[in-house]
């Protein structure tokens, strides 16, 4: 697996994560969508209510993996930006056509029925960059920190579970950390599904 040396600048880290991962061909991209669709098969259990993302730019594309979960008997959420602060609602995907844009950030939401993270049992996290304790990095503007914080009290095994899904080009030997960043249960790549924090040097 590749691993790229930690930066102490989080927007310089950014950068370098981003073109890495918009360096990644098609192909490689698609594969590894299936990839993380399997690897995550003995999470989508029916009757789990599991929180998922809609990718947006060069992020992994997680609708394989969302539709296997649906095809299993699992309730998927996906998240809801607040009109006012930061703290997502987890929004029930259905059969009804009920998608819309956000005004603001002009990104694809479903209205559906909300729940807050806390009643989900897991979360499949977006991310930047993830270093091999658990930590990650976002895109900065700080929604999955609100809205997970309470986990904070909970920093091992707490639910909901937290895997965080990335390409493999993520994965950073360290990076910089708040003393509200909270720590992901797992990783999910196209290497496969592991438990954080993960050995040194391991693959």
């Amino acid at each position: 697996m590749t691993s790229i040396l930690p930066l102490l600048d989080k927007q310089a880290l950014r950068r370098q994560i981003r073109r890495a991962r918009m360096a990644l061909p098609p192909a490689v991209r698609a594969e590894a969508a299936r990839a993380i669709a399997r690897h995550a098969s003995r999470l989508l259990r029916r009757g789990k209510r599991i929180g998922g993302y809609l990718a947006a730019g060069s992020e992994l594309d997680l609708s394989e993996l969302l539709n296997a979960a649906l095809w299993r008997g699992a309730g998927v959420y996906l998240p809801q930006i607040p009109r006012r602060g930061r703290r997502l609602w987890f929004t029930r995907l259905g059969a009804a056509e009920r998608w819309y844009l956000h005004p603001r950030y002009r990104i694809l939401e479903y209205d559906g029925h909300r729940l807050r993270a806390e009643k989900l049992d897991l979360i499949f996290v977006p991310l930047l960059a993830v270093d091999r304790e658990g930590y990650r990095m976002g895109q900065g503007g700080g929604f999955y920190d609100t809205t997970l914080a309470f986990r904070r009290r909970h920093p091992l095994g707490g639910r909901p579970l937290l895997v965080g899904v990335a390409f493999d080009c993520q994965l950073v030997d360290a990076v910089p950390r708040e003393a509200w960043d909270v720590r992901l249960d797992y990783l999910l790549t196209e290497s496969g599904l592991r438990r954080l924090p993960l050995p040194e040097g391991g693959a």
